[in-house]
């Protein structure tokens, strides 16, 4: 099993603005959430969102930004010629759900 953890900046209606990886490539959760902690620890607001498995985080309650960050867990392929773990086969990310800002 290998972890990476991604984060995506949103604006107030939950459009995607920029997004890229905190981590990655940890062979333990605990280091992937340690990352987490640590990503997460200059935000003032930050609440778990179960259902979807992230974590959001604002500046403050009236911030238009906020940033999405989860783990990801990947199965190691060890196939020659398989595809990476990373690569996303339609070029762009999707999100499940939208979060409601409060």
């Amino acid at each position: 099993m290998v972890y990476r953890v991604r984060w995506q900046l949103v604006g107030r209606s939950g459009q995607p603005l920029d997004g890229g990886c905190a981590g990655e490539g940890f062979c333990a959760y605990n280091d992937a959430m340690a990352t987490v902690v640590e990503f997460l620890r200059p935000y003032p607001e930050v609440c778990r969102c179960s259902p979807e498995s992230y974590w959001l985080a604002r500046r403050s309650h009236e911030a238009d930004l906020a940033v999405w960050i989860w783990v990801e867990r990947h199965e190691v392929e060890a196939a020659a010629g398989a595809m990476s773990p990373w690569m996303h086969q339609s070029g762009g990310m999707a999100i499940a759900s939208t979060p409601a800002f409060d």
